[in-house]
């Protein structure tokens, strides 16, 4: 069966929104518009706010402060029931007196959908999520993956225009894991969905996010797209929370061995020491040989993946994660790192907040640049 476009999926704008839980402040003020239509991602660590704010979209709690609008209607008071969404669950939530079939059609039986088109859409979505040999089990019998596989087609098969998602894909191994993400993602572009998803993994949030929302002890760090911000993370924590390995950060002053050629290399003499410098692992080059160009640096481990080789390296009390292509000749025991003058990135030592970096007026010319 052919699952045919829904409505127009509708805009969610969350406005001035906390929660606070006695001394908890699990939100703090938190402002953000996720289009409609489109795949969202609350990322971040564990207790940062984002099964919180979940749950304040899905009206399973009320805030403390703020509004929660669905398609431009303030939803205070409304019950999820009135809010035209589903939801899947990091738990399974399933009823173990049903079969699988049945945990998968009950929303459709409460609404009443006739019995041809619950079969028609059953055998779809069964066949997608792999389930159409255990239609007749009930949920005991099921593995962790599958009993969450079940979850996820119960949300599936109801077709709202909303579909909220905590850490669905948690409990699948990594295969299903990655074969899921495809599945999802191009269910809601076939839909049109507004699916907001939850969850702590970065690759998850990259490879399926229109735009991505970064939490960090409930308040918002950034929101864009996942290419903005892998390449211009708007604080420290995002920088290091983004990225496998992360991004390098270290005090500025490390770097002050590092001398270049000349080519336009700016160093902010105006700026504290203690500003914190990023640099990508995949940033970073080696210096060619027999140059006196570069960060001096030895090598102190490093760890095969395969395609790639990222080796540790130390300068001073820093140390640094640099990738390099496995199939390339290993550099030596001691060598000089360079970058692009593009790769550095700045961040305020106090707040974690991004420094513009060129041009700015406290940046000035020196004969020891850096690249």
């Amino acid at each position: 069966m052919q699952i045919s476009p829904l409505p127009s999926a509708p805009e969610i704008r969350c406005e001035s929104l906390s929660r606070g839980f006695e001394a908890v402040r699990a939100l703090d003020n938190v402002s953000i518009t996720l289009p409609g239509g489109q795949f969202s991602v609350l990322l971040g660590p564990s207790g940062c706010g984002k099964s919180t704010l979940l749950r304040l979209i899905a009206g399973l709690d009320a805030p403390s402060a703020g509004v929660v609008r669905i398609g431009g209607r303030d939803m205070g008071g409304v019950a999820p029931v009135g809010r035209g969404l589903s939801m899947v669950f990091q738990s399974y939530a399933l009823f173990p007196h049903l079969s699988v079939a049945e945990n998968i059609l009950f929303g459709l039986s409460v609404r009443r959908v006739g019995r041809a088109e619950q079969a028609e859409r059953l055998a779809r979505v069964a066949e997608m999520m792999g389930l159409g040999a255990l239609l007749a089990r009930k949920p005991a019998a099921l593995s962790g993956g599958q009993q969450q596989r079940v979850a996820l087609a119960r949300a599936v098969i109801s077709e709202r225009p909303i579909c909220l998602m905590d850490e669905p894909l948690s409990n699948l191994d990594a295969r299903l894991r990655a074969e899921m993400r495809v599945e999802l993602r191009a269910l809601q572009r076939r839909l049109g969905l507004s699916v907001v998803y939850v969850t702590h993994d970065q690759t998850e949030a990259m490879t399926m996010a229109d735009q991505i929302v970064v939490l960090n002890a409930g308040r918002v760090e950034q929101l864009g797209r996942p290419e903005e911000i892998y390449t211009r993370p708007e604080t420290a924590f995002v920088a290091r929370f983004i990225g496998l390995p992360p991004m390098n950060i270290l005090p500025l002053v490390d770097l002050g061995e590092a001398e270049l050629d000349g080519a336009g290399g700016l160093v902010p003499q105006a700026l504290p020491r203690s500003t914190l410098a990023g640099l990508r692992p995949e940033a970073l080059r080696v210096a060619p040989a027999g140059t006196h160009t570069g960060l001096p640096v030895r090598r102190i481990g490093q760890e095969y993946l395969g395609a790639d080789l990222l080796l540790r390296v130390a300068t001073g009390g820093a140390t640094l994660v640099m990738r390099l292509p496995a199939a390339a000749p290993p550099p030596p025991e001691r060598f000089s790192l360079t970058w692009a003058p593009d790769a550095l990135h700045l961040f305020a030592a106090d707040t974690g907040r991004r420094l513009t970096f060129p041009p700015n007026p406290s940046f000035a010319p020196s004969e020891r640049t850096l690249p």
